[in-house]
């Protein structure tokens, strides 16, 4: 799977290993199908107006992904970044919910962050 990483921030980040991710993205059923991902680094504005264009919510938000078929998109608003674990929580719970998973209620929430958070443990551990 090919991951890329951009920015349409002024701020530049220290993105995760490609290599890391591509070990465990191949660990969550519902994605094989993906062949790219692009991850991108935007401002408050740009999340803003993305939330309101594609998801009618006129608010910032952490995180928005896209499932275009063998292409996924995720952007991650800059605000919400002050280290690598923040960047790797946004990047697997937008993958998350490319897979399939949502937090609509209580519940799924607590079962999405608990997979994050595995996801988080499983990198710095390879």
């Amino acid at each position: 799977m090919k991951i890329n990483f951009y920015t349409l921030c002024k701020k530049d980040f220290h993105f995760a290993s490609k290599k890391k991710l591509n070990e465990i993205f191949k660990t969550i059923k519902g994605i094989k199908r993906i062949k790219e991902i692009n991850v991108i680094i935007v401002g408050e504005k740009k999340i803003k107006e993305i939330n309101k264009k594609f998801l009618k919510r006129d608010r910032i938000t952490d995180v928005i992904s896209f499932d275009l078929g063998e292409v996924a998109e995720i952007y991650i608003c800059k605000k919400f970044l002050k280290n690598k674990k923040d960047l790797l929580k946004l990047l697997f719970h937008g993958i998350l919910h490319i897979s399939g998973f949502d937090h609509k209620n209580k519940k799924e929430r607590e079962i999405m962050e608990k997979y994050e958070e595995k996801l988080i443990k499983k990198y710095f551990e390879i």
